[in-house]
């Protein structure tokens, strides 16, 4: 039985709990001790990782640069390599361990990673095991919540059946289990009713079923594939990307393509009308693709012959069509029936469910255990694996602390890449909503890497990379056409991509200026 107090904040950045912070401190001078001291109490600066900061006291800073120049600590090594370390050892006994599936599922090549492999690698990375649990609320609860936005969201349906639906979305919600549900039963989940739950569950799935009937029923405009084809050429058609560097005809013409072919299986007379003009525009981009020679000519030719104004001219009645359909059908009730899908089954919906899939999934969790069940065990390398088990934990210790310390988010790459010696990411948001990440990296080959990157006004990207190794620079300026492509494609705007020496130590990062002083370098430009 698990029992976790939501009330109590988690001491985790404390001597006690944070190990790289006690290598830190037992290898720190009395006159560092006294700075970090200074302004408030050790345990009170390591309280929390999770802990926002409206500033960084001296106290941080000179335990980040304490932290970052420990001999110890960075002489941890690749955290993929230890992994892999920790895997052949345990491949050597007959009897494999739990610990060592979970290790191979985890390290995934680079080959094989997508955005959402790599979305739960770094949630599962260890670095976020207690923000989660800190955060962890009761299925119950979060059942209530999606079930409550989903009958606010069809409220206003016209449709008999729905009205018939959002009846018995009310039921559930007044259930007695639901109606009792709250995040301090996390302390008393043997008052978990298993008939209360399978009932339930077997209520969600009915509104699930019912639900699903309507949009399977749904128009082709009304599709999540429409609605991202319009973002797309939205997009395409804007004023930062109708230039030279960005302009990609073909992009604009696929993406009329895809959405003529959904427009086509309409049934709604306003589609069929808004076909017709997207053919035409098509027709005109086929014969501006024939007549041109270069990128340039045939963005000139475009703007001349107002494509762009053509295409919103089918892109906004498009968007109004949605927006005016029945609100079943609307893009907040698809999000929600996919939220909801887990709760019907009545195992998701226990108490501690939560609790336990977070501790089931996440890296320094499965250490923790697995280091327990192995001292316990007769393991011929028991003495090498509780090492090597250390390592990997007090790795993930570190960039714990680096990213309490610094404000921000420091994780290492949760996946396995033969070129990589080392690597890690920061990741900062400031006051402005902008976006600030930090990959450094160091390859076997051709040495360090450094990438800096600042996303802004939602989807406008600036990208500085820094090497110093000339064959590694025109890799780069060889594959800068695909990158600004694949970022294109992801409806990220490049505003620049610049190519420096690589950064001198000690030197602050040039996006931490004013954007006035980003005109170092040089643009290179597909």
């Amino acid at each position: 039985m698990i029992n976790l107090s939501l009330n109590k904040q988690l001491d985790i950045i404390a001597p006690s709990t944070n190990r790289a912070l006690g290598v830190v401190l037992q290898q720190a001078t009395p006159a560092q001790l006294e700075t970090i001291s200074k302004d408030k109490d050790l345990k009170s600066i390591m309280n929390s990782l999770l802990k926002e900061s409206t500033q960084s006291s001296q106290s941080d800073k000179t335990l980040l640069d304490l932290a970052k120049n420990n001999p110890t600590l960075k002489d941890l090594g690749n955290v993929s390599s230890t992994i892999k370390d920790l895997l052949q050892t345990l491949k050597s006994d007959k009897s494999p361990l739990p610990i060592e599936t979970t290790l191979k599922n985890f390290l995934v090549d680079i080959k094989e990673l997508d955005e959402p492999i790599l979305k739960q690698k770094l949630e599962n990375s260890g670095v976020f095991l207690e923000s989660k649990l800190k955060d962890v609320k009761n299925p119950q609860v979060e059942l209530k919540s999606l079930l409550s936005e989903l009958d606010k969201s069809i409220a206003k349906s016209d449709i008999f059946t729905v009205k018939v639906l959002s009846e018995k979305i009310k039921e559930l919600l007044n259930s007695p289990t639901l109606k009792e549900a709250s995040n301090s039963s996390l302390l008393q989940a043997s008052k978990d009713d298993p008939n209360a739950l399978k009932q339930l569950a077997k209520g969600v799935e009915s509104v699930l079923s019912k639900l699903q009937e309507h949009l399977s029923s749904a128009d082709s405009t009304l599709t999540k594939s429409v609605a991202t084809q319009l973002s797309k050429l939205e997009n395409f058609i804007s004023p930062k990307l109708l230039t030279p560097e960005n302009f990609k005809l073909a992009s604009i013409t696929d993406t009329l393509q895809i959405l003529s072919a959904q427009l086509s299986q309409s049934t709604n007379p306003h589609a069929k009308d808004l076909l017709e003009s997207l053919t035409k525009v098509m027709d005109t981009l086929k014969e501006i693709e024939q007549n041109s020679t270069t990128p340039k000519t045939a963005l000139d030719s475009l703007i001349e012959k107002k494509v762009p104004q053509d295409i919103k001219n089918i892109t906004e009645p498009l968007k109004a069509l949605i927006e005016k359909a029945d609100p079943v059908f609307s893009k907040e009730t698809v999000t929600l029936a996919h939220k909801l899908a887990p709760f019907s089954n009545p195992e998701k919906l226990a108490s501690h469910e939560n609790v336990k899939e977070i501790l089931s999934g996440d890296l320094k969790s499965i250490l923790l255990k697995a280091s327990d069940e192995i001292s316990k065990s007769s393991h011929p390398n028991q003495a090498e694996l509780l090492k090597q088990i250390d390592k990997l934990s007090l790795q993930i210790d570190y960039y714990q602390l680096v990213s309490h310390l610094s404000n921000s988010s420091s994780l290492y790459l949760p996946f396995s890449w033969d070129s990589l010696e080392e690597g890690s990411i920061n990741l900062k948001k400031d006051k402005e909503d902008k976006f600030y990440c930090d990959i450094d990296l160091k390859l076997k080959e051709y040495g360090e890497l450094k990438l800096k990157l600042v996303l802004y006004d939602k989807n406008q990207i600036n990208i500085q990379i820094y090497s110093n190794n000339s064959e590694f620079k025109e890799i780069i300026k060889e594959n800068i056409g695909i990158l600004r492509t694949a970022l294109i494609e992801s409806q990220i705007t490049p505003r620049e991509i610049r190519l420096f020496d690589a950064l001198e130590k000690n030197v602050a990062s040039p996006y931490e200026k004013s954007y006035n002083h980003l005109d170092l370098g040089f643009e290179v430009k597909a």
